[in-house]
């Protein structure tokens, strides 16, 4: 009897040990993967969206649709078909009729003329025309002018960026537009700031930054003398004067750091548009998980908006998502537990087999 039970024991754990590979050893490798790259955000973003139900989605394209934000709501629906996720036909159908151009043309037009006045801006029309008028370097030169006259109560953040930003402008046409990229990213920095978009921690961060970065007395001196010229009226060589002088009141440390965000926010830009930049400012707590957000947004680019609406948290660093650990820890325990039962298993094989092959011969 007690025989009959270890072969029917042996034979459990062989089929458990069957079925559960599919499941243990591919989560197990996603999870030995993730801690030898050091939490690459990649591998961690795919392992937690893997988990994700489907009424996850389609509770965040409800909320996207009801905020009016059509384009979230789209880059959430492409995730879901990365992800074999299906969807309601009826969310589907109102997301398509959502997304019919006149309806875009009616949520668009006013905030057009908000970023080009005051370079503030909420949706993705606004902020491209705030950023084209930062191209012009009239954008840059409005805010020097204010930041400046409003010496010693304005903004160091503002100010550094308006700085760097016609520094920059200036460096462009002797590097061969090389730094279009670092000077486009910089001028959506500034919109973020302006308009509340950026995370209190990375504003600080940047503020710091800034803060000890700025020549006061250059500063001033130059708000007060944009403050008595018409900026229309300016020819193209006395606006790169201002730009060249400008570009001087930043410390050098100060704006090579805040260019290198520019340049990240600019690529973010160019894979998810400029409300990707914005969801990102507003959910990265520093420079570095910026840098981690840009790396997202290469890999989903039109999706990446989605990504940020069901994981808020993706730009951070492994060691800081304490549930991703523990889910983590839990797979590689499981593998090392499937491990030692198909080890028992093989023994037992070994056994068997040893018995039947050489106890047939002592007989």
């Amino acid at each position: 009897m007690m025989g009959l039970v270890k072969k029917l024991l042996f034979v459990a754990m062989l089929f458990s040990l069957v079925l559960s590979a599919g499941t243990v050893l591919p989560q197990a490798r996603d999870a030995m993967r993730i801690f030898w790259l050091q939490g690459d955000p990649l591998l961690m973003v795919q392992f937690r969206l893997s988990w994700l139900p489907a009424a996850r989605y389609q509770a965040a394209m409800e909320q996207a649709l009801q905020e009016e934000d059509v384009e979230l709501a789209l880059s959430l629906y492409q995730l879901a078909q990365e992800q074999g996720v299906i969807l309601d036909d009826d969310l589907i159908a109102r997301l398509r009729e959502a997304d019919r151009w006149q309806a875009r043309v009616l949520r668009s037009a006013g905030d057009i003329w908000q970023g080009l006045s005051t370079g503030r801006a909420g949706r993705a029309e606004g902020m491209a025309a705030a950023v084209i008028t930062d191209l012009t370097l009239l954008g840059d030169l409005r805010d020097l002018t204010r930041e400046g006259l409003a010496w010693p109560d304005h903004d160091p953040l503002l100010l550094a960026l308006a700085g760097t930003g016609l520094g920059l402008s200036a460096l462009t046409l002797g590097t061969g537009g090389a730094m279009v990229p670092a000077r486009a990213g910089v001028s959506l920095l500034k919109v973020a700031r302006k308009s509340g978009r950026m995370s209190r921690q990375l504003g600080e961060q940047l503020y710091g930054l800034s803060r000890d970065a700025i020549d006061g007395r250059a500063a001033r001196e130059l708000g007060e003398r944009l403050g008595r010229l018409e900026l229309k009226q300016l020819s193209r060589a006395e606006l790169d004067e201002l730009a060249v002088a400008a570009g001087r009141i930043v410390r050098s440390e100060a704006t090579e750091q805040l260019a290198s965000t520019g340049r990240a926010v600019r690529n973010i830009a160019g894979h998810s548009g400029t409300r990707g930049v914005m969801d990102s400012l507003g959910r990265a707590d520093s420079v570095r998980e910026l840098a981690r957000l840009e790396r997202l947004s290469s890999g989903y680019r039109s999706a990446y908006r989605g990504v940020l609406r069901l994981l808020p948290d993706a730009g951070k660093g492994l060691y800081r998502l304490s549930l991703l650990m523990a889910s983590l820890l839990l797979w590689l325990g499981s593998f090392l537990l499937w491990c030692l039962g198909v080890l028992w298993t093989l023994r037992g094989l070994l056994r068997g087999l040893y018995r039947g092959v050489f106890g047939r011969r002592a007989g």
